[in-house]
């Protein structure tokens, strides 16, 4: 299958971003900051000098939902694109998923079947074994692709070249695979108020109900100094409304 146009791209928009947001960290190194290891990811930061807290974002979904996807691949990368060094993501693949403990065993029923549970599975491995960025990136990666089992090796190819996809495909199969998951179901069945539907955004402990707003939301919530990119958006603040 052809790559899609936004993952042929993807390598770019982390050299190359928009001039609304040229003074975001993914531009240049800022002085000090170690240099990056051979065959490893590096995205710029800058330096942080500020005290105040990260705005946390945390995505619960499942794999093959298209609104998940969708909200993924066009809203949240981009938002962690341009103001990543004042974002903290997470990702949790589980959604409207069921478990149900046999035998001692964590078995899963997926709202869109068993290939869902292992694609969900294999998301979870991603995010637990590659660092922070790199398995992001990976899973965005994937998400904007037909046939996700396929195209992990050149996903990982792309963000964590030294990761071999059969030791991604071990953990998705076997044990690891499993406590993932049931990790991720206790996560999503903890959640207060409990999930509607997904895409299931929660941002600083509060549910976001227009997902379009999740960078204006966030410039918005940080008390620190605001990059540069948030700064057309002070003067014209949209209603975000919360349960």
């Amino acid at each position: 299958m052809a790559w899609s146009p936004l993952v042929l791209f993807l390598p770019l928009l982390l050299l190359e971003v928009p001039a609304a947001v040229r003074a975001s960290p993914l531009e240049i190194r800022p002085e000090g900051a170690a240099a990056c290891k051979a065959g490893q990811l590096s995205l710029p930061r800058s330096l942080r000098t500020s005290d105040a807290p990260l705005v946390n974002v945390s995505l619960y979904y499942e794999s093959l939902c298209s609104g998940c996807r969708y909200f993924l691949v066009r809203e949240l990368f981009p938002t962690w694109l341009m103001v990543l060094e004042i974002l903290n993501v997470t990702l949790v693949p589980y959604g409207n998923a069921q478990e149900q403990n046999i035998s001692g065993r964590w078995e899963f029923t997926c709202q869109h079947g068993e290939q869902e549970c292992m694609l969900n599975k294999m998301e979870a491995c991603l995010l637990d074994q590659l660092e922070p960025d790199a398995a992001f990136l990976a899973v965005v990666c994937l998400e904007e692709m037909d046939d996700m089992e396929k195209n992990l090796k050149p996903c990982l190819q792309l963000y964590a070249p030294k990761v071999s996809p059969d030791t991604i495909m071990e953990c998705t199969m076997g044990d690891r695979g499993m406590q993932l998951m049931h990790a991720n179901a206790q996560l999503t069945n903890a959640l207060q108020p409990p999930h509607k539907y997904v895409p299931w955004v929660v941002v600083n402990g509060k549910p976001l109900r227009d997902l379009s707003q999740l960078l204006s939301l966030v410039c918005q919530l940080y008390q620190g100094e605001k990059p540069d990119v948030c700064q057309p958006l002070a003067s014209s603040q949209r209603e975000v409304c919360f349960k």
